[in-house]
């Protein structure tokens, strides 16, 4: 049977390709019989893309964010918003946490909200946290940046000692507030790194909560 076979190849796309989706719509059976697709649709999943290298050159970069392609040359995960508040954190669970936080407190302050999402995952190094800090100060709608990191793996002297060499790599570049939580391991010690540096742009946060209250203050003005 025709269709089933085609059914199958569907399948075999969908798995081989790593694909999210595979579509066809609509498929039509002929007076002759024949099965035809008429239209499709595929989708590919860009974190395959390290067991998929043919996948590169079907990628449009005339539409992709041009943010969006600056983080993916970097290895970060970032998602472009519509806010004004940037977000760098450790792991997706709490960044997704962070999101909430900074847009109930954006109610009480203008209606600002997130600008993005960017989980720089176990690294807190200076180059990855440069690099998370350009794609997000380089987006024009952000007023402020909330970064919100729980110490594991990586200590918390190790993510602060990460902040202070990337505003210094950053330099001039590097010209809107910063609001830095930091818990967890060694996070006596990260503080007192962040006080110790007293940058003018830099403000520490005891909670996500005052820390997301601050910088949709700070985008707010």
């Amino acid at each position: 049977d025709a269709a089933a076979v085609t059914i199958q190849k569907l399948w075999e796309v969908f798995v081989g390709e790593d694909a999210t989706l595979v579509e066809v719509n609509p498929l039509v059976r002929t007076p002759d019989d024949q099965i035809l697709a008429l239209d499709g649709k595929v989708t590919l999943d860009a974190n395959a893309d390290f067991r998929q290298p043919g996948h590169a050159e079907f990628e449009d970069k005339d539409a992709t964010d041009p943010l969006e392609l600056k983080a993916k040359e970097n290895d970060l995960n970032y998602v472009k918003l519509d806010g004004e508040v940037g977000i760098i954190g450790n792991g997706a669970g709490l960044v997704m946490s962070t999101l909430d936080v900074v847009a109930y407190a954006g109610e009480k302050h203008g209606g600002v909200k997130p600008a993005n999402f960017l989980d720089i995952g176990g690294g807190a190094s200076a180059e990855v946290m440069a690099n998370g800090l350009d794609v997000i100060l380089n987006d024009s709608q952000v007023k402020s940046v909330f970064v919100n990191v729980f110490g594991g793996i990586t200590a918390c002297d190790a993510v602060a000692n990460g902040i202070v060499q990337a505003l210094k790599i950053l330099g001039d570049e590097a010209n809107k507030p910063l609001v830095v939580r930091l818990d967890g391991n060694n996070v006596e010690e990260g503080r007192r790194i962040l006080a110790e540096a007293n940058h003018p742009l830099v403000v520490q946060a005891e909670t996500m909560d005052s820390g997301a209250d601050k910088a949709a203050e700070l985008a707010n003005k």
